[in-house]
């Protein structure tokens, strides 16, 4: 299906010949680090409170799985992550841990159903960690995989900066991991450098090695973190760890409304996510973080369904489908016409229907001044008008 009432993209996705090339497992889940990866933003801190009502929200909406943080951070850091736990949610509760029995000790004490076990072995990775190789992650994952199994966890290896790894040494090592107890294998790229391509690949290529589950973790870099993660599911993996708003460390992780709504429309993957809440949830995190999203940011942003276009507008209120792909209530955003420099009669006649005003009491010669006024005072603030401004330049022309 490339269309329904409220979305309609390309009816080239659903082309035999593009689909028969996809190998998207049948169940795909969503791993969402914002509580983890994303409070790595810099400047961002979630306390206790925010925590527990970012997992909520989460959990409210369908996510499978939540990383709630890191344990040995901090006392305070472990006592929300046992906050978490004991709320009983549906979605499983995974936190970070280093090949370090401390590490895992601490995510037993917070009583999580997971762990995402890290490792460093990318080449430019390893060279920070002095007399480190791939022989010797090996030897110490197998000892971390084994001691946090017998414990009753869910692991998850975690390669670190893995798009950067050598293939035929990454070939053996994962040959290694696939040989022991961990539950799943992620392939990482901790710096956003590979292209969809070169994901495509690896992930082919560790389905070759093992039979295991593969997560894929990426970054944004190069502006790719949604697109990579979405051909590593298109590829075979079967988890996406993701943050809401593209949150995290430099330049962020893949977005979670982005990989889920691209997802579900581009490529007809049944998530079962609550889609409708993903503005909420958005705005939330934005408010709890600090750190403000870009106004247009896909899916979640405030314009992302605005126009201010006099031509768009037109168009956008004949058909909306006509003018973006897909509904915002969809997603629990909403449509916007902005008034300004760009703004046509259709805008000023449907601002004043949005703001209450009877538009029958207008002629054309008071709409084409209203018009006039509206640009006018554009050009002179560089900028479009708030809603206290049209009204005033309203007013002005019914007196």
């Amino acid at each position: 299906m490339y269309r329904g009432d409220k979305w309609w993209v390309s009816p080239y996705n659903t082309i035999d010949e593009v689909r028969k090339e996809l190998k998207i497992p049948e169940k795909v889940e969503i791993h969402d680090v914002t509580l983890r990866d994303g409070e790595q933003t810099v400047g961002v801190v979630f306390n206790k409170e925010d925590k527990l009502t970012i997992s909520k929200l989460l959990d409210e909406i369908g996510v499978h799985r939540i990383e709630a943080g890191m344990p040995v951070i901090s006392a305070e850091e472990k006592d929300a992550i046992k906050a978490i736990t004991r709320e009983n949610l549906r979605a499983k509760i995974f936190v970070l841990s280093r090949l370090i029995q401390g590490d895992v000790d601490a995510a037993l004490e917070t009583e999580v159903d997971g762990i995402i076990l890290e490792a460093p072995i990318g080449v430019p990775k390893l060279m920070q960690f002095e007399g480190w190789d791939l022989n010797f992650v090996e030897d110490l994952a197998i000892k971390m995989i084994d001691y946090a199994k017998s414990h009753g966890l869910y692991v998850v290896f975690f390669g670190v900066d893995t798009t950067r790894t050598e293939p035929n040494k990454f070939n053996e090592f994962i040959k290694k991991i696939d040989e022991t107890k961990a539950d799943a294998i992620a392939i990482v790229d901790t710096y956003g450098c590979i292209t969809v391509e070169g994901m495509k690949y690896l992930v082919r290529k560790v389905r070759e090695i093992t039979k295991k589950p593969i997560e894929v973790h990426t970054h944004n870099d190069f502006g790719l973190s949604t697109a990579t993660t979405i051909a590593a599911i298109s590829e075979g993996a079967s988890v996406a760890h993701v943050a809401i708003n593209g949150i995290g460390e430099r330049t962020g992780n893949a977005s979670l409304e982005e990989v889920v709504m691209g997802l579900k429309l581009l490529y007809g993957v049944n998530l079962s996510i609550k889609t409708e809440k993903l503005y909420e949830l958005s705005r939330e995190v934005e408010k709890r973080s600090g750190f403000k999203i870009a106004l247009n940011k896909p899916i979640v942003g405030y314009t992302a369904f605005a126009r201010e276009s006099g031509i768009s507008v037109a168009g956008w209120m004949k058909y909306a489908l006509g003018s973006e792909a897909i509904l915002p209530e969809l997603v629990g955003n909403t449509h916007k016409v902005i008034i300004g420099k760009k703004s046509g009669r259709h805008s000023i006649i449907y601002k004043m229907r949005e703001l209450g005003i009877d538009d029958s009491k207008f002629d054309e010669i008071k709409i084409k001044k209203i018009l006039e006024d509206v640009k006018q005072k554009s050009e002179n603030l560089k900028r479009a008008l708030t809603d206290n401004e049209f009204l005033e330049i309203v007013k002005k022309n019914n007196a």
